[in-house]
């Protein structure tokens, strides 16, 4: 089942600040979870507190998110570096 990958701004801000080699791995693992959610099962989890929320890891990066098995969607809500992307949530 292929997902449809939508971003909020500020995640779409987040990633416009990465240098841009990480931008472009961050976008490559986006894509890979969008074609098969469970390709990166070893990479996800589920945000403790907020069970509909996961995050994939990219490195020292994580993308938090969450999906719609209903309207099959990924929302994307956050990008950033490890040390402070959940302090922000």
């Amino acid at each position: 089942m292929k997902y449809e990958v939508f971003f909020e701004e500020r995640a779409e801000k987040e990633l416009a600040k990465i240098e841009k080699p990480f931008q472009r791995l961050i976008v490559t693992k986006i894509k890979q979870l969008a074609e098969n959610f469970d390709s990166l099962a070893n990479n996800l989890k589920i945000l403790k507190g907020k069970n509909d929320y996961y995050r994939l890891r990219v490195g020292n990066f994580r993308v938090i998110f969450y999906k719609d098995d209903a309207k099959i969607v990924i929302t994307i809500v956050r990008i950033g570096h490890r040390k402070d992307i959940y302090e922000r949530l």
